[in-house]
């Protein structure tokens, strides 16, 4: 692109452009690493500001002597608008001139840098006289000049002792050092990097765990990043073979009969993926043909083992305490004595990561900083561990010395970091940054509409007269999350429960009250309020979650044990606490508005099923192998399951399946089911509305790329 003198910087509302360091400044002083495209896409803009650009000059400029799709510009201006901090909707400094293009709207100052400046790190008392100065000054009488050169000496000896006193340790990352390895408009997420740290693998499509995805390979440090999959069910975790020949990744198949996990490989040259071993996940290599992995127990409880690639010689590693407790991911130490474990609890969340002797001679200890941590690396050297990590509700990278030093974080900034691998030299990490945005949109006769912006939106619920919304709101996915109301009419937005971080929560069907979940003192509790607030919440139960009304002044939870869940209900003042289904649950899912019927997730048979209960006598009614969502309309007359729990070939969606006063659910026949009954939005995050054309859901954004990170 046409680039000006790089002696001009320019600031707006706050902001920074350098163009010499080629970065955004926020007004906090907060370094923002842009990727290239979208820096030179902002200074082009900048540059301009007031004007209109059109899209096809400003694609030429950014993109120069190269063809690309319009998407491509999408992706950055919504990079930007987020680095800026626009709210979706707002336009404080890009406006968006529909089919012609964009203007910078913000007021901007141009900032000549006509003067060098000094050496970065001197401070300005050591930078010696200005021209014209009285020390400098030739007029002067010379004891006068000598009184103030000494006092001068005397006032830098001091500024430099204190400089010197309180200077800071070198910091471990620099946001300006950061180099892009992709720049995809697609998420790119999971990087792995091969024995010699020639080739990059990582995944392309949506989040690096669960989410249908693409495995892609790049050489480095230029090669073009080549798709070795297409979309497949849901991935993660790849990782290179021993030789780094091949690229092994875990699939998960959510099937009518139970879930499975498996780990294919793929060649680095290309061709279909092959099954490597049966009932494996985050599968990495510690030999040539010996095996690091976990693998489901029974129900899911799943722990780490070792074994050759025939699981000759298995042995157990690690297993969590609950059978709820899934260990997700392992990491060697570089000399096989130790391993690093990513695990989920007995609620599903995500935890601290552990630290475990290779030979499975104690659980080990939790490392780390104090916050879910979903990925984790070693130094070659094994002196350091690096962990991707939520604290405070933003996702850093952060380090340990190995094995008992204090957690550091290494990177800062609005963007975060998922996910690590260690170069084998020692000298930088590879991890994925950008952003993630989850919004609530509502879908009724008129069409679809965004109806958040801020934050990451989730559980949405919708009053009886789809007049008002309640959704929790993080700042990351894994972040302790706030309650909200949403007059849809009005448009105003009020904070139900003011200083409270909620796990989960529900609300009664005349929206009277709240209950809730919450984590106090490393303690799962269950909370009742007031929606008016007229009197203080109430605690009703200890060490239990998922909380939900089911008419009648009665609450329906999961009782967390030491060793495994069970569903339970209890009236709302917290009496009368019963246990309501013999075998153990995994997951407490819905309940009826009238406590007739409930969905669980349990180990059915030895299977991991989808359950619908009836009530009264404790039964299980209806059964399907996997993991379904389900929920129930607030006045009893739909329940919304998804689509492909009744058919593996229905289109992905939830089923609106109506149901018969007084009686059992009817679940249709595969044959039986119409497209017209099936909704294009997952149960999962899904509020029903007064009718089956009525309804809120989140949609979810990721804009993410791989960079490499020096370390110092």
């Amino acid at each position: 692109m046409d680039q000006l003198s790089t002696k001009t910087n320019y600031e707006f509302s706050g902001f920074r452009l350098d163009t010499v360091m080629q970065v955004l400044v926020s007004p906090d002083g907060e370094t923002i690493a842009l990727p290239a495209r979208a820096y030179d896409a902002l200074r082009y803009l900048v540059e301009r500001a007031g004007e209109l650009v059109d899209k096809a000059s400003l694609m030429r400029a950014v993109w120069p002597s190269t063809v690309v799709e319009e998407n491509n510009l999408n992706q950055c201006i919504l990079t930007l608008r987020r680095a800026l901090g626009e709210s979706a909707g707002e336009r404080r400094y890009i406006l968006t001139v529909p089919g012609r293009g964009f203007k910078f709207v913000a007021p901007v100052r141009a900032v000549p840098l006509d003067v060098d400046p000094p050496p970065a790190g001197l401070p300005l008392e050591l930078q010696g006289p200005a021209p014209g100065s009285p020390i400098a000054s030739p007029r002067m009488p010379a004891r006068r000049a000598l009184l103030l050169a000494g006092s001068a000496l005397l006032a830098i000896a001091v500024v430099a002792r204190s400089f010197i006193f309180l200077a800071r340790p070198e910091p471990v990352t620099r946001s300006t050092e950061y180099e892009a390895l992709t720049d995809l408009s697609e998420s790119a997420t999971a990087p792995a990097l091969s024995p010699d740290g020639t080739m990059l693998a990582f995944i392309v499509g949506g989040p690096e765990f669960l989410d249908p995805g693409r495995i892609y390979v790049k050489q480095l440090p230029h090669g073009e990043p080549e798709p070795l999959t297409k979309v497949l069910g849901s991935i993660y975790g790849p990782a290179f073979s021993f030789d780094g020949a091949r690229i092994a990744f875990t699939y998960f198949t959510n099937g009518r009969t139970e879930p499975a996990w498996n780990t294919l490989t793929v060649p680095i040259t290309g061709g279909p993926p092959t099954l490597l071993l049966a009932n494996s996940a985050g599968l990495t290599w510690i030999a040539p043909h010996q095996l690091l992995y976990s693998e489901i127990d029974r129900g899911i409880h799943m722990g780490v083992v070792t074994s050759t690639e025939d699981r000759a010689r298995l042995r157990k590693v690690y297993f969590p305490a609950h059978e709820r407790g899934m260990a997700h991911y392992s990491y060697p130490s570089p000399d096989r004595r130790s391993v690093l474990v990513v695990e989920m609890d007995r609620t599903g969340a995500w935890q601290r990561c552990r630290l475990v002797p290779f030979d499975g001679s104690s659980p080990g200890v939790q490392v780390g900083p104090a916050g879910p941590c979903t990925s984790a690396a070693w130094s070659p050297d094994g002196r350091w561990m690096y962990f991707s990590a939520t604290v405070a509700g933003h996702s850093h990278l952060w380090r340990q010395g190995f094995p008992d030093g204090k957690p550091q974080q290494i990177t800062f900034g609005p963007t975060e970091e998922i996910g690590v691998a260690a170069a084998p030299d020692g000298r930088s990490l590879v991890t994925s940054l950008g952003l993630q945005r989850q919004s609530i949109w509502m879908h009724d006769p008129t069409g679809e509409r965004a109806v958040t912006s801020d934050g990451i939106a989730s559980a949405p619920w919708l009053s009886p007269d789809a007049k008002r919304l309640y959704f929790l709101v993080a700042s990351a996915s894994d972040a302790p999350a706030s309650l909200w109301r949403l007059d849809l009419q009005q448009g105003e937005k009020e904070l139900v429960l003011p200083g409270l971080h909620i796990l989960g929560y529900d609300i009664s069907g005349d929206e009277r009250e709240v209950v809730y979940s919450l984590e106090h003192d490393g303690e799962m509790q269950i909370w009742i309020a007031p929606l008016d607030h007229r009197l203080p919440p109430r605690l009703l139960a200890r060490g239990a979650d998922q909380p939900a009304f089911a008419g009648g002044g009665t609450i329906f939870f999961r009782r967390l044990g030491e060793k495994m869940n069970y569903l339970y209900r209890m009236r709302d003042d917290g009496s009368s606490k019963q246990r309501m289904l013999t075998i153990p649950i995994l997951q407490f899912m819905s309940v009826s508005p009238t406590g007739r019927w409930a969905a669980v997730l349990a180990v059915v048979e030895g299977k991991v099923s989808t359950a619908l209960l009836g009530l009264g006598k404790g039964t299980l009614y209806w059964v399907r192998g996997g993991y379904w969502s389900t929920r129930w309309s607030l006045d009893g007359k739909t329940l919304y399951l998804d689509a492909q729990a009744v058919s593996p070939s229905a289109p992905g969606g939830t089923l609106a399946i109506a149901l018969m006063p007084n009686a059992p659910p009817q679940i249709p026949a595969a044959a039986a089911m119409t497209e017209a009954a099936i909704l294009p939005h997952d149960t999962g995050g899904f509020a029903p509305g007064p009718d089956p054309d009525t309804y809120a859901f989140t949609r979810t954004e990721w804009l993410r790329n791989i960079y490499r990170i020096p370390l110092h």
